[in-house]
């Protein structure tokens, strides 16, 4: 078998297969045929175990195993360990690479589900693993993206705050009075909390300048302000940007600013629950109402 292994001679090796096994092993002898044969040296390789699984390169090529002291034959492959998850494997694996997982052969070909591997590397390699509230962010975030103007953005901010039960408004732009930059104002009567919130709706990275407004913007309303002392407030900036730069992370630490970025803040629209009326639709909505009133007079 060794020789016809090595001669790369797969009827010879099933002849002999036969000869030696037969009967009721008889189907699996292709899984030794792959995994000596077929399998090469820098393949990706996909080992389920109990409680996960690993993705694997092969290096240099398939040896007889110095390990086996019975009589049969055994055959190794050195690997290069790529990913090894412990953990439920839906957290990183597709659906159809979950199935496949179940193969009971001792190898198979995966080629048709490599896209699959890859995205379960990146996943790893990114430390997200699956979720159904990020995924349907990424989806939202795509979206706004697509379709949302700035002013869009700041009216999804004034919708999230009114469902927290929050009475929220957008500021008058542009005055000559104005210290500072606040964009939505959300109160809470009953918590005694007032947020502010500067909002951007950039791509990329959100710079300090954007922390510096609010933060100016609230140190003017403590000199301006003769409030309750057991009300509280806090300051946020939320941008559609995927991240923020190092210098306005170090400034909101500085100034007790909450930074909240794009994908963040979808996943807080999704909890709030979305609103899955148009703009245009409630409007067409409100002047039937109208039309009904006027006619009932």
């Amino acid at each position: 078998m060794r020789d016809a292994i090595a001669k790369n001679a797969g009827k010879e090796f099933d002849e002999i297969y036969h000869n030696i096994y037969g009967g009721s092993i008889w189907r699996s002898r292709w899984s030794l045929w792959y995994f000596t044969c077929e399998m090469k040296a820098d393949d990706i390789v996909v080992v389920p175990r109990d409680g996960g699984f690993s993705v694997c390169k092969l290096i240099g090529e398939v040896k007889v195993s110095d390990l086996r002291e019975i009589k049969d034959i055994g055959f190794e492959w050195k690997v290069e360990k790529i990913i090894d998850f412990c953990g439920p494997r839906e957290a990183y694996a597709s659906t159809s690479l979950l199935s496949r997982m179940k193969c009971f052969q001792t190898t198979a070909d995966i080629l048709d589900l490599a896209e699959s591997v890859n995205t379960a590397i990146k996943r790893f390699n990114d430390k997200k693993p699956f979720s159904l509230p990020s995924e349907l962010a990424d989806k939202c975030r795509e979206l706004l993206d697509a379709n949302g103007s700035p002013d869009h953005f700041e009216q999804q901010l004034l919708s999230y705050f009114a469902k927290q039960g929050a009475k929220a408004k957008i500021l008058p732009k542009n005055s000559s009075e104005k210290i500072g930059d606040c964009d939505v104002e959300a109160v809470f009567p009953l918590l005694h909390l007032t947020i502010s919130v500067q909002a951007k709706k950039h791509w990329g990275q959100t710079g300090d300048w954007a922390v510096q407004q609010i933060t100016d913007y609230a140190e003017n309303r403590k000199k301006s302000d003769n409030a309750d002392t057991n009300w509280s407030y806090t300051n946020w900036v939320v941008s559609f940007a995927e991240e923020f730069t190092e210098s306005a992370v170090l400034k909101a630490q500085e100034n007790g600013i909450v930074l909240i970025n794009g994908r963040d803040f979808c996943k807080m629209l999704i909890a709030a629950g979305l609103d899955i009326r148009s703009a245009s639709l409630n409007r067409k909505i409100k002047r039937k109402v109208f039309k009904r009133l006027a006619f009932s007079f």
